[in-house]
């Protein structure tokens, strides 16, 4: 199972550091498939594709929690909250590529003015400015 892990994670860190959206998806599929109880993966992914959520595995650090929140309410659609969440996420956490990726994409899809823009700094540091939309 550990070792089941260490594969998860490894992949997830594809996906994170990822510009391409179909790499993006393939990595974190890869993710879940090596260990379908690794939350981050799971919700991601269920952002990403728009599909029902579906329940993670373990116990989850403050921070991972954190981030499926995140995650989870931009995929329920909820624009200003998911802004919020991951206003107050990153300023925790400082980085979290896919968080903002897909807060961002929501922001785009709903054509809600973007309002990310005093985490452009942030963006350069570590993360990868989106070259296209997600799916």
């Amino acid at each position: 199972m550990v070792t089941a892990t260490f594969q998860a994670a490894a992949f997830y860190r594809q996906a994170q550091q990822a510009s391409d959206a179909s790499v993006i998806v393939e990595a974190l599929r890869r993710a879940v498939m090596a260990d379908p109880g690794f939350g981050l993966a799971v919700a991601d992914l269920a952002a990403i594709t728009e599909a029902p959520p579906s329940p993670t595995g373990g116990r989850p650090m403050s921070w991972e929690r954190h981030h499926i929140e995140v995650v989870r309410t931009a995929s329920a659609g909820n624009v200003s909250r998911a802004t919020d969440l991951l206003r107050e996420h990153l300023a925790g956490v400082g980085c979290d590529p896919l968080a903002l990726r897909i807060v961002i994409n929501l922001r785009r899809r709903t054509a809600t003015r973007d309002g990310l823009e005093d985490f452009s700094d942030q963006r350069s540091g570590c993360h990868r400015a989106p070259r296209e939309p997600l799916p």
